[in-house]
């Protein structure tokens, strides 16, 4: 699955180099052609797994690029990718997708309010604001949420909880992640990825 994953991907790279959707402000590094292949020509992902980057912040970027550079953090596929980049590589990535223009994508039906409401409370109850902003935009080295794919979201939270992905800082998300039911997992993605 992972090979036909990096086939897929490797296809999408030649078609991606056509798309169009480089930010008018910061050039395009012509290493963003490879995370636009996975990621989605425009940011934003259409692939079961994988994170849209639309959005994020430049310091986030640069630094998941350097833990999975060095090793800290563990995939697969970005690790030998990452692995290529040179910091001038990184800072030049960070900054171009932190400038990709956040498209005006509907929010998706909600199939289940309760739910919905429950992830609120919990993102209230978690104080994931005062990290993450308060539309959950993104600050400085915390991520974007607010719109991200649901099923990508339950996966971070789940490898926070196991430890399975370092935490930047005091190891905040760890420690948040590691006392939340599945359930309660579920929740919060579902409510973070229906933000607009």
């Amino acid at each position: 699955m992972r090979l036909s994953y990096v086939l897929a991907c490797s296809l999408a790279l030649t078609a991606g180099a056509a798309a169009a959707g480089a930010a008018d402000t910061v050039a395009r590094p012509e290493k963003a052609e490879v995370c636009l292949a996975c990621h989605g020509a425009d940011g934003v992902s259409q692939t079961q797994g994988t994170p849209s980057l639309v959005g994020q912040p430049d310091r986030f970027i640069q630094w998941e690029l350097v833990f999975f550079r060095s090793g800290r953090r563990h995939d697969p596929i970005m690790e030998p990718i990452a692995s290529t980049l040179s910091d001038e590589d990184v800072r030049a990535l960070g900054a171009y997708i932190a400038s990709l223009p956040i498209p005006k994508v509907p929010v998706p039906p909600d199939s289940a309010p309760d739910e919905t409401a429950g992830g609120a409370a919990l993102v209230e109850q978690g104080h994931c604001a005062a990290c993450h902003g308060e539309k959950f935009e993104g600050l400085q080295a915390a991520p974007r949420l607010a719109g991200q794919r649901e099923e990508y979201l339950v996966k971070a939270l789940k490898d926070f909880r196991s430890s399975g992905r370092p935490s930047m800082g005091l190891a905040a998300m760890n420690e948040v992640a590691a006392h939340m039911s599945d359930e309660n997992i579920d929740a919060v993605a579902h409510f973070l990825a229906r933000r607009r």
